[in-house]
């Protein structure tokens, strides 16, 4: 296709800064990425203790291996010790963010008692590389605290928190 200039000829410069300007506003291709895919492989569980009247403590549950710490007055009692764990699933050596919550309640049963979860932690450092086969697991940590003379029972909230995982 050739294009003229009404009135006369176009000069090569012209001719030139017409073709940089078809491809500066030609659309570009479109590509995909493949859908980042979740999913839980195990829940958090902080173990059994107790709360003395005298005060509370904290446990923390250490995202690097199924361990907790403790501190203030509190007794521990052995129990199931776990870190959360989860997959990613996405584009092959792709980056991506994960985005941990800041703090989520959990409850005894439907009683007004509750206590704390927070400073969620992972075993890897942001952002994360998925493998050749698009995949990596994620382990979470995170810190429980108790009041003083915190009540007897399960405290629970169905298990589950949010977290967020996008690509870089």
């Amino acid at each position: 296709m050739r294009l003229l200039p009404v009135g006369g000829r176009r000069t090569l410069a012209q001719t030139l800064c017409l073709a940089v300007a078809l491809c500066l506003f030609a659309p570009a291709p479109a590509t995909t990425q493949v859908a980042i895919t979740l999913v839980p492989k195990r829940d958090m569980k902080f173990g059994e203790f107790a709360a003395s009247v005298d005060g509370g403590g904290t446990v923390v549950l250490n995202a690097a291996a199924d361990s907790v710490t403790w501190s203030g007055a509190i007794t521990p009692f052995g129990g199931t010790v776990r870190r959360a764990r989860f997959q990613i699933i996405g584009e092959p050596k792709a980056y991506v963010i994960v985005t941990l919550p800041s703090s989520i309640t959990i409850r005894k049963g439907t009683s007004s008692h509750y206590m704390t979860v927070n400073n969620f932690t992972m075993d890897k450092t942001n952002p994360v590389r998925l493998n050749n086969a698009g995949k990596k697991t994620i382990n979470i940590g995170a810190t429980l605290t108790i009041g003083t003379d915190q009540r007897q029972g399960n405290y629970n909230d169905d298990n589950s928190f949010t977290y967020v995982v996008n690509y870089l």
